[in-house]
């Protein structure tokens, strides 16, 4: 994906150009023949999505009708929602458009997310129905596992402020042109004084606004509106993309899961970070299909039933092409590997990810989480694998693996760990 980020970090330039002289001599198709068809799902699907995939509590209140009435009825609640719309609806009756100040006024302050939080805690406490509903989502084995330790209030008033906190992101990124984690290809689309998306952002906020003024649905649905909004403006839709992972490229070796033979591989299996091209046009990098042949070698000596291919649209910024995608069809139909051997994880946008997100279907598809996973790819990023760690602490709050060890020059290992499943609301684009 690019020099600038670990999971891109290019060898010597020599080393590079030998990678790409071996893939032409191997008949590598470089650049794509067309562009591929991107999958896409309706807008109320996709917002669906990417709802219950970065606010799962939010996706909670907002599919489950009792939880909905109860916020609803709360007079507090509905009191802070419409002071945030008056807020929201004065900054676009002033002055000329302008997308950052209405980021700000629909940005939550930290004041208001605590007095949020202890009003979720108070009818948590004290409904019953509420607190049936939401017990599930808060214990232990629920969607918030690094906070598993701490008591089920305490887990309601964190995933309150981690949504509240993503919210507030993604308006400021996507509305405002704040800067994101991987600004060179997770910016917004537009530009900081862009007068057709200001006018357009403008547009499509005031009936959010003037509806929120007079009742909302939920104390957050306008912020949660505004966010969704932007993201949809520039065309970010990465999160919602290959939903279900169980269906589509996945759904043969999907349904092998349940007929391996565990016991005859020392590794769940071998995960392959992608490399995204720099060129526009290009399907598949040279170094990417270079660490494909050496899993395919790793496959053929019996390591592990499956290769998973990890990687997402990332470079150049919003290529058509799909690193995981790309990658499979090399090892299948380049390299004869079947198809139900190949996993493909699409979303990942950088090494952390990658790992993370391997992990993540571990769990999701049922696979053994009490045996290693063989992590294969080139000299250079195999290196800044093994010293991960603190760079997933600074962006996840933790470390989505255990006991990380090099084996070689192109292999490491590590355990899988629960904590991996935790949502990253900071990321809406691979949350």
């Amino acid at each position: 994906m690019g020099s600038h980020c670990p999971h891109h970090s290019l060898p010597l330039m020599s080393w590079r150009y030998l990678f790409r002289l071996t893939a032409l001599l191997c008949c590598v198709p470089i650049l794509g023949s067309a562009q591929p068809v991107l999958p896409r799902l309706s807008a109320a699907r996709t917002d669906s999505v990417i709802v219950a995939k970065t606010f799962p509590l939010l996706s909670l209140f907002e599919t489950h009708p009792a939880l909905r009435r109860a916020l609803q009825t709360d007079p507090e609640l509905q009191r802070i929602s419409r002071r945030q719309a008056e807020r929201t609806y004065q900054a676009l009756r002033k002055g000329p458009p302008e997308p950052q100040r209405y980021a700000d006024s629909l940005a939550w302050n930290p004041q208001e997310i605590q007095v949020v939080g202890k009003y979720l805690v108070n009818k948590y406490l004290h409904n019953n129905e509420l607190h049936a509903a939401l017990a599930p989502v808060l214990a232990k084995t629920g969607r918030y596992p690094v906070y598993a330790d701490r008591p089920d209030t305490a887990v309601l008033r964190l995933a309150w402020r981690d949504a509240a906190l993503g919210l507030n992101r993604i308006v400021r990124v996507y509305f405002g042109n704040a800067v994101p984690r991987y600004p060179a290809i997770d910016s917004s689309s537009f530009r900081r004084h862009d007068a057709a998306f200001a006018k357009q952002v403008r547009a499509d906020l005031r009936p959010l606004s003037r509806k929120a003024r007079r009742h909302s649905d939920g104390y957050y649905t306008l912020p949660l509106q505004a966010a969704l909004l932007a993201l949809r403006l520039n065309q970010r839709d990465e999160a919602a993309r290959y939903e279900p992972l169980e269906a589509g490229l996945n759904q043969a070796p999907r349904a092998a899961v349940a007929t391996t033979a565990w016991v005859r591989y020392p590794y769940s299996l071998i995960l392959v970070p992608g490399h995204g091209p720099e060129e526009t046009g290009v399907a598949l990098d040279t170094l990417g299909a270079y660490r494909c042949r050496l899993a395919a070698a790793s496959f053929r000596k019996g390591q592990a039933p499956f290769i998973m291919v990890s990687g997402g649209h990332v470079h150049p910024n919003k290529t058509p092409y799909c690193e995981a995608v790309e990658m499979k069809r090399y090892l299948v139909e380049k390299l004869g590997l079947p198809d139900a051997a190949v996993l493909i994880e699409p979303h990942a946008r950088h090494t952390t990810t990658n790992l993370r997100n391997a992990v993540r279907m571990l769990y999701n598809f049922g696979m053994p989480t009490d045996r290693p996973v063989l992590t294969v790819t080139d000299a250079a990023q195999s290196r800044s694998i093994v010293a991960m760690a603190e760079r997933c602490k600074q962006e996840f709050g933790y470390v989505p693996y255990r006991d990380m060890q090099r084996l070689s020059d192109e292999e490491s290992v590590c355990f899988p760990v629960p904590e991996a499943r935790q949502p990253d609301p900071y990321d809406p684009l691979d949350p």
